[in-house]
């Protein structure tokens, strides 16, 4: 005799098996294709596809897995609970003599079987693979259990997500859309409010704040990274947790849910207002969004671009509401939100106290300051290297390093609004981190024009422990690197190797006496000009600098080993270096440019190797007073660099007077 307290109907399973079993099918089929047959297709004669080791089974046909794993779950929601936004079929099933509990537990509860069933049985047959094709190298039994249990926490998620969505709605199709827009909710509205406080708070860290892995707040997004990534346990946690919650609240809104809502857009009128409004809310800040990024932030269009935004997103949300598209009569809800917004936007605009605080200097235990995101992207409290450099940056706690900072920071405050006369010129990011004694921080991120400011950052990037903290170079342990690379940026390629330990101990010691006497005005000039240097610690681990002309004393080094003219661009290297005055308008092409300067008779050759070393490194990046054409030999390659009036060499300087 069956339990009374039984979850399960024998009779609605088997009809469900007969109406949706074939997307278990599918996906089966799916994975069966994507894993053991990609595997087997891949391995099956070694000599054309040799083992090597895979980080997860995700990267096998990834694009595949992550389809069907992103698709099926709602799909299967869809069919499986499309008897309740069809009325006929409302009404038949709800006139069973069966709780709504238990119909809700046998429809939910085959769809979990649905989905699990075929992700087991790939574990299972991709295990047996394993073993008959002795893939030991290549992947362990580990990652098969870990492939189908992260595989099935994801789907579970998408799955109840789904349900959860279904029980709101009464339409098949809005279900579908609703739930991807559901789970992509937190990615989405922490991107969309992080771009628009930074048009309207001067100095908000939204660039900080995008790297704080956003991606793990969404289930689509993380599972995207699968991967590359790493599904954690902690993960595993909440998302096991999320399921339960959303199967929970799933069935308390399918007992409340009346069987009329069958064919609305929503279900419950009460939350048709949050639907709408909510919709509003989203376009308003997508509109404001795309307008500033095209307009470079400006407020006006930011603001043209909400109003535009919010107008779409209430009509279209009353179109749904309604199932017409006779809405535009009804406008006194937008005006009211309308005015809403703009008290809203008006409050967040007058809030001076945040743009202005610049914490005292009492306050203050340490500062970090560096002009690139990619370098301090922070993982929680904790910043790493985006270029594989194992060294973090490390704050400033010098006094009076603190107050150059605060300097600086209170005159980009006062200069909020200032604009460059020269369109070729492009704004800077400075990056701000106080850490406040009592264990707070202040966050800032500002772009501006760093050649007003050169007298404040002087003293900073000048000061021996600005530089400690910021160039990994100085927290390297000699006997851990492995290599030193010096690679000439010319187009023949050539590079200088040392690995000796007293060599690379040496090399070491000079950079880092380079990089200390290096002024400020030199950084700024030789900025991305010079050989690449790779300093290698571990298999994926290494510095990058740049081996800049003013760096005297490993220049020296080098050429006394005979490894300079392989570690750097010399006058060996060119056929002639042409120079004119640069007369170059704004927005002209210097590649145009170059190819007349070269048949100019007014241009200077330089032909003399002395002269032409002299002119390599005096050189520098970015639009100045002279504009030099670097030729190469064995070939029409050439290079366009600058002289300023300080670097330019005095023979050139004395031919154009």
């Amino acid at each position: 005799m069956p339990s009374k307290m039984s979850l399960w109907n024998k009779e609605i399973s088997t009809q469900i098996v007969r109406s949706t079993g074939w997307v278990s099918l599918v996906y089966f089929i799916g994975l069966f294709i994507a894993l053991p047959l990609g595997i087997m297709q891949r391995y099956s004669d070694e000599m054309r596809m040799p083992f090597q080791r895979v980080d997860n089974l995700y990267q096998f046909t990834f694009q595949i897995q992550m389809s069907l794993t992103l698709a099926v779950p709602v799909l299967l929601a869809v069919f499986l609970f499309r008897y309740l936004h069809v009325k006929q079929a409302s009404d038949l099933m709800h006139s069973l003599p069966l709780k709504r509990d238990k119909l809700f537990h046998t429809y939910a509860l085959n769809g979990i079987l649905y989905l699990i069933i075929p992700v087991v049985l790939i574990a299972i047959l991709t295990s047996i693979i394993h073993s008959a094709m002795g893939l030991s190298m290549v992947f362990n039994i580990k990652d098969v259990f870990y492939w189908a249990g992260t595989t099935i926490l994801v789907d579970l998620v998408l799955f109840t997500a789904a349900i959860f969505i279904a029980m709101l709605t009464g339409i098949s199709a809005v279900q579908a859309v609703l739930t991807y827009i559901l789970l992509f909710f937190p990615v989405g509205i922490m991107l969309l409010a992080f771009y628009n406080f930074k048009v309207f708070l001067f100095g908000y860290p939204s660039d900080y704040f995008l790297t704080k892995q956003v991606e793990k707040m969404s289930p689509l997004t993380y599972a995207a990274e699968l991967e590359s990534g790493k599904f954690t346990w902690a993960m595993a946690a909440v998302y096991g947790v999320l399921i339960i919650l959303l199967y929970v609240f799933s069935l308390v809104l399918y007992k409340k849910r009346k069987l009329e809502s069958a064919s609305e857009a929503i279900a419950f009128k009460g939350l048709r207002g949050v639907f709408k409004y909510g919709a509003t809310f989203c376009s308003m800040l997508t509109g404001g969004t795309y307008f500033s990024q095209t307009s470079n932030s400006d407020i006006w269009w930011t603001i043209i671009g909400y109003a535009i935004g919010a107008i779409i997103g209430y009509f279209a949300a009353e179109m749904v509401l309604q199932k017409t598209w006779r809405v535009l009569r009804n406008v006194k809800g937008l005006a009211v939100y309308s005015g809403v917004i703009a008290i809203l936007i008006l409050a967040i605009h007058s809030l001076g106290f945040y743009e202005n605080r610049i914490p005292d200097s009492s306050e203050i235990q340490s500062v970090l300051m560096t002009d690139s995101l990619n370098i301090a992207r922070p993982n929680g409290d904790v910043y790493t290297n985006a270029y594989g450099s194992p060294y973090t940056p490390i704050p400033m706690k010098e006094k009076a390093n603190i107050e150059a900072v605060r300097r600086l920071h209170k005159q980009i405050l006062a200069d909020r609004k200032q604009e460059s006369n020269d369109i070729r010129e492009e704004r800077q990011l400075v990056f701000l981190v106080y850490n406040l004694k009592d264990g707070g921080k202040v966050i800032r991120e500002y772009r501006m024009y760093e050649k007003y400011y050169a007298d404040l950052y002087k003293p900073i990037y000048e000061s021996a422990e600005f530089k400690q903290n910021t160039y990994d170079i100085f927290r390297v342990k000699e006997n851990k690197v492995k290599s030193i690379i010096f690679n000439s940026n010319g187009p023949s390629g050539s590079s200088a190797a040392i690995s000796s330990p007293e060599d690379v101990k040496k090399a070491i010691a000079l950079l880092r006496k380079d990089i200390l006497e290096e002024s400020y005005d030199d950084r700024t000039y030789f900025q991305s000009r010079g050989s690449n240097i790779e300093i290698r610690v571990g298999k994926h681990q290494f510095i990058n600098l740049q081996l800049s002309p003013t760096y005297k004393n490993t220049n020296e080094w080098l050429e006394g080993k005979g490894l300079l003219e392989q570690a750097k661009i010399t006058a060996k290297n060119l056929d002639a270096i042409f120079v004119a005055k640069n007369t170059l308008e704004p927005g002209t092409d210097p590649e145009r440019e170059a190819e007349r300067i070269q048949k100019d008779p007014q241009t200077l050759k330089i032909t003399d190797p002395d002269q032409m070393n002299e002119a390599i490194n005096s050189a520098s990046v970015g639009r100045k007073e002279y504009l030099c054409v670097f030729t190469y030999k064995g070939g029409n390659f050439h290079e366009i660099f600058y002289f300023d009036d300080k670097h330019v060499p005095g023979f050139i300087k004395e031919h154009f007077e």
